[in-house]
């Protein structure tokens, strides 16, 4: 058949020629030769090549050729130019003559047979079109192995100039359309290729995506593409609502009424802050047009060191708004983890890569994965988008615009967003307002140089206003705009060996507020100002106050990279070579931990009915900690080589990297084989480090206060008291990166429009960071007073007493294991039910444990107050975890495209969610008594009256498993009009099914929320 074609292609050519067929052509003032030529090659359907930079130089005079032959054409067009032609098999190849004069008819002959010497490059020339044949100006041409772009002219017209025998694949994208990606092997003459249609992204497409996949054509094996399409199918108010579409990831309800944070190939005991959560989604990279979106500089906490890192954010209390007790206690704030995902807007996303097993080392300061997000830039039609949910609206707008051809594009993009916990009385509320200006450029006479800036701008309002049926009258917000600019630069070099040099430059500002107040009413406050070690004299002032905690933060972020893509060859293997290095430079500027210990809150003031050992509050200026700076080095190497007549992908690199001043390097490697046509298997394996945050080095100091004398008679001039002040300076220069070694099998088969997916992982987590308990025993004297009226009283020492304190230091003690495998499958349409199915799948089993003991106390009644070897605190062993989780989810899509109108049936199945520990770290092996003495446990007797009480049985230690498998079931309809109009209806938990269980602790648990609907509208204008 191939035979056949290439025949009838000949005598087309060659029927044009002879002047067998004739055709009428006119060449309009101002056309150049390259475009004379390329209207030739579109109306005559013969294929000319020619290299357009040489022939975009010639001017040719306007004139008109009536029933004429190709040939005379052709001859009448060069004859006054140095170019000729030369029918080479189905094409028609025009070159510059020979420096030999032409004198004859003869020669002329002689000449036109001749072949052009075989070049160092060749040009490969088209023109992208849309569905109704008109040019597309402004689209782009994308070289990914060199990471160069092209733009196309008013004509749609583009070329690119490649070196002899090499082979690209190129990609043309267009904002609104569906991108279409060519793939040229071993070029050996100047090409011109057939035009390239693009399509726009329309429920008209037969072949439109609904469902995100796997298809290893991205940065990693494990890359997870959710395409323009796919977006546009997915009802969301934020980046989170996309990312429920993961294998083995529950979909989540739209929602904006918490911190949203993702966890990729782990799962942990959930848990409020739990440490290796937030571990995890701290080590994942947002990558956002080429700049990483970082959340090393949040310092929005309360000091680490009073209470841990899981107690250390500013909190809401208990049993605001109607629903009353049923609610619990909030935080916004998401320190120490990743980048709360409902900050970014998914409107004018243009596509996202996830990477969760090994990413390519261009990307460094990760541990856990990637997610690589691409946003709109380019001409594009106007597009609001409005959605209204039962909690929850939404708008947004974006267009870009065509400035002129040398002035560049403008685009821009606007969103709100407003959703409350309960519309009835809109306590709790958020809000995000977003908007983004990007410009793109071409610059030079050959547009090489791509130049864009961008500049976005964010507002995040999130609080709960004061209930009125609460007596403390508490409120909370955590309000934050966020700023940037940044610039990219990329200049094609096209040289032997460098292809391209690209320049990233973003800077940052932002402006993080979390704040909390609360009314207190106590009858009296006793405090000291004083911050360093020792025995001070206490405060007295009024308990009536209202207590307000302020943390403000200002993180300033510059970074810089800088990466060289370059191509060499070693015998027939071409190498696409990518080399770069990063600078990372970050302070918080904010005023810090803003406080009053004169007015402390609730968990921070000192007791003044007991004479104990308390936490307190200083000020913070986070603008004295000093700046983060890391930096990087990489180098990549991406090519393919024949092994038994089968390709073998492989992409190996290496990332250096100095972070908190120390070096580590980080080997990725990602290859893959074709079986046959039809399997494809992968295997994967990477190193990666994440920098300990700005937070995480730098904490402040603890302060631990224990009341030494209280002798309080009413009268502030006749009162005494001593506080006892313990300063700690945490020291952590020697924290390390987190540490993660992953490694991947992947594979996938296709066979007549069904594929199956396959990716099993093993990971190995270590060098975790949190916080450790520390303690000291503290002996301070006991005194007796004697008042004096109108004096302070004598105070008379009688003994000393000792204070166990406690506090919390950072440390890298966190150690998890990770397996698990995922299964992805897709069926073609049915045509009979105009219906397609996919289906995915995964179980991961994670194993973790901190290396540190783990501390409990009881509550003790007053009887047991007065008996010093009474054990009240117990020390056991580190704490360890094995949890599981498994689930499923099918998906039907009916899709008709003649009407333009889609249906979407999920059903999802949660078939496991269990956590084991083993009873043995129920028991404890020490323990300390009243009188503060430690005593170990040599063998736990739980009948003992002095510490068997300190026994967790296995029930409350594994109170959080499902004991049974869970289904829930989504529904989404969409309908286009005349591709201007989109309107969509959706349903989470479209049955309203409540299943429930019971805990070991007897507690019900409803895992699925109540239905939420949604209704969208989208006009392209």
């Amino acid at each position: 058949m191939l035979l056949l074609a290439a025949c009838w292609c000949f005598l087309q050519a060659g029927a044009q020629l002879t002047g067998k067929q004739t055709l009428s052509f006119t060449i309009e003032n101002g056309w150049q030769l390259d475009k004379v030529l390329m209207e030739l090659s579109r109306q005559s359907g013969v294929n000319i090549a020619f290299n357009p930079m040489e022939l975009k130089q010639v001017a040719v005079k306007p004139q008109s050729f009536t029933a004429t032959s190709l040939e005379t054409i052709l001859n009448k067009i060069l004859g006054a130019t140095p170019f000729t032609w030369q029918l080479q098999n189905s094409r028609l190849v025009v070159f510059r003559r020979l420096a030999k004069p032409v004198t004859s008819a003869t020669d002329q002959l002689l000449h036109n047979q001749q072949v052009p010497a075989v070049k160092a490059s060749y040009a490969v020339s088209g023109v992208v079109r849309n569905e109704e044949g008109k040019p597309l100006m402004a689209a782009t041409i994308w070289l990914p192995q060199w990471n160069q772009y092209y733009i196309t002219d008013a004509a749609g017209r583009f070329y690119i100039t490649v070196k002899a025998a090499e082979s690209l694949v190129l990609e043309a994208v267009y904002v609104g359309y569906k991108p279409v990606a060519i793939e040229l092997s071993g070029v050996t003459n100047d090409t011109l290729l057939p035009d390239i249609q693009l399509k726009e992204v329309s429920l008209r497409l037969k072949d439109i995506a609904v469902t995100a996949g796997r298809n290893f054509e991205g940065s990693s094996n494990s890359s997870f593409i959710i395409s323009r399409e796919v977006i546009e199918q997915t009802p969301a108010l934020s980046l989170n609502d996309l990312l429920g579409q993961l294998p083995n990831k529950m979909v989540p309800s739209p929602s904006l009424q918490n911190v949203q944070n993702l966890n990729l190939r782990s799962v942990f005991q959930a848990g409020d802050k739990n440490p290796f959560q937030l571990n995890n989604a701290f080590g994942i990279a947002i990558v956002m047009d080429g700049n990483v979106i970082s959340n090393n500089l949040n310092m929005q906490s309360y000091n680490p060191g009073m209470s841990g890192v899981g107690s250390s954010f500013v909190k809401s209390g208990n049993g605001y708004g109607l629903s009353g007790s049923g609610t619990t206690s909030y935080t916004g704030d998401y320190t120490y983890g990743g980048i709360d995902l409902r900050q970014i807007a998914p409107d004018n996303i243009e596509s996202i890569e996830v990477v969760a097993g090994v990413a390519s080392a261009k990307y460094g300061d990760l541990s856990d994965g990637a997610v690589i997000i691409e946003r709109q830039a380019g001409v594009s039609k106007g597009n609001v988008r409005m959605q209204l949910r039962d909690n929850a609206t939404s708008y947004s707008f974006s267009k870009g615009f065509r400035l002129s051809e040398k002035a560049g594009v403008l685009s821009t993009s606007l969103g709100y967003v407003s959703s409350y916990a309960d519309a009835r009385d809109k306590l709790k509320a958020y809000r995000r307002m977003n908007s983004n200006v990007s410009y793109t450029n071409y610059l030079g006479k050959a547009k090489r140089l791509k130049m864009t800036a961008i500049a976005d701008y964010s507002r995040n309002l999130d609080g709960i206003r004061q209930d009125p049926d609460d007596l403390t009258a508490t409120r909370v917000k955590f309000d934050s705009w966020n700023g940037s600019l940044a610039g990219r630069f990329n200049y094609r070099v096209n040289g032997g060996f460098i292809k391209d040099v690209s320049v990233n430059l973003r800077y940052s500002h932002s402006h993080q507020y979390s704040y909390r107040e609360e009314f207190i009413n106590n009858s009296f406050v006793l405090y000291t100002h004083a911050t360093e070690t020792g025995m001070h004299e206490g405060i007295y002032d009024k308990g009536i106050y209202t207590a307000v905690s302020i943390i403000d933060g200002r993180p300033v972020n510059i970074t810089g990279t800088v990466d060289v893509a370059a191509a060499f060859r070693t015998g027939r293997v071409t190498h696409a070579l990518s080399m770069g290095a990063s600078y990372n430079w970050g302070k918080n500027m904010g005023k810090g931990q803003v406080v009053e210990p004169g007015m402390p809150r609730t968990l921070a003031a000192n007791s003044t009915t007991s004479l104990s050992a308390g936490r307190a509050e200083r000020y913070y200026d986070f603008s004295r900690v000093i700046a983060q700076k890391d930096m990087g080095l990489y180098a990549e190497d991406i090519f393919k080589v024949r092994v038994h007549n089968r390709y073998l992908n492989v992409r190996s690199g290496i990332r250096l990297d100095v972070q908190n001043g120390f070096l580590s390097a980080s080997p990725r490697i990602n290859t893959s084989y074709e079986l046959s046509r039809r399997l494809r298997v992968g295997l994967a394996y990477g190193i990666f480090f994440k920098s300990p945050a700005l937070a995480q080095r730098y904490p402040g100091p603890v302060f631990n206060e224990i009341m030494v004398a209280n002798f309080y008679n009413g009268k502030v001039e006749e009162s005494q008291s001593l506080i006892y002040l313990y300063r700690f300076n945490p020291v952590n220069n020697q924290l390390r990166s987190s540490r993660n070694q992953t490694l991947e099998f992947s594979s996938q088969y296709r066979h007549k429009g069904f594929s199956v997916g396959m990716n099993a992982y093993a990971k190995w987590a270590d060098n975790g960071i949190t916080t450790v308990t520390q303690r000291q025993i503290q002996e301070v004297p006991v005194y007796s007073a004697q008042y004096q009226p109108g004096a302070k009283p004598v105070l008379t020492q009688t003994g000393t007493r000792k204070h166990n304190l406690q506090y919390y230091a950072f440390a890298n003690t966190l150690t998890s294991n990770s397996q698990g495998v995922e299964l992805m499958g897709t069926s073609p349409q049915v045509k009979a039910m105009a219906t397609s199915f996919s289906l995915s799948a995964g179980f991961t089993r994670t194993h973790y444990f901190d290396r540190a003991p783990s501390y409990s106390s009881v509550t003790q009644d007053g009887p047991t107050l007065t008996i010093p070897t009474f054990g009240y605190m117990g020390l056991y062993p580190p704490r360890e975890y094995t949890t599981y989780f498994s689930s499923g989810r099918f998906t039907s899509v009916t899709h008709v495209p003649r009407i333009s109108l889609i249906l979407q049936f999920t059903a999802e199945c949660m078939i496991m969610q269990k956590t084991v520990r083993a009873a043995s770290q129920g028991i404890p092996y020490a323990y300390y008594n009243n009188a503060q003495e430690y005593i170990p446990i040599t063998k736990f007797n739980p009948a003992d009256p002095m510490y068997g009480h300190l026994y967790k049985p296995e029930s409350e230690l594994n109170d959080q498993n499902v004991p049974r498998m869970v289904m829930n079931y989504h529904l989404t309809v969409g309908k286009e009009i005349r591709k201007k109009f989109r309107v969509s209806f959706n349903v989470y938990n479209v049955f309203n099914y409540q299943p429930y269980y019971i805990t070991s602790s007897g507690t019900y648990q409803y895992p699925n929320t109540a239905p939420t609907f949604g209704a969208e509208l989208s006009v392209k204008l």
